[in-house]
């Protein structure tokens, strides 16, 4: 996450890379190792951004624990590690619990029989 503030020098990046972090976790994406988050430079505007998500699938991993920890959690990051990562990068803490609980409830609600 702080590597994503640093190079884009956006918020708004840094919610994309939250929000796909909240996927993972609800999804059960736990092969979400460092090249599976990449950037595209725009050469016309000078500037760093999050490159669309990909390679999102169930997955169980090495040791069923994510290979991104969440808060240092690697296991079972639930809510409170969420909340935590995006309080330490700076995000609004009504946005960011609102989003969590939304991509939680979608997840459920859409995949929630294979998970």
């Amino acid at each position: 996450m702080q590597l994503t503030l640093q190079l884009t020098k956006s918020m708004e990046e840094c919610e994309k890379l939250y929000r796909l972090m909240c996927f993972n976790v609800y999804a059960h994406n736990r092969d979400d190792h460092s090249k599976n988050f990449t950037y595209l430079y725009d050469e016309d505007e000078c500037s760093w951004k999050l490159s669309p998500a990909y390679d999102l699938t169930y997955s169980n991993s090495i040791g069923g624990e994510h290979a991104t920890t969440v808060n240092g959690n690697g296991v079972n990051p639930e809510l409170d590690d969420i909340l935590a990562v995006a309080k330490k990068i700076g995000l609004n803490m009504t946005m960011a619990r609102k989003t969590a609980l939304n991509i939680r409830d979608c997840v459920s609600e859409m995949l929630g029989e294979y998970l």
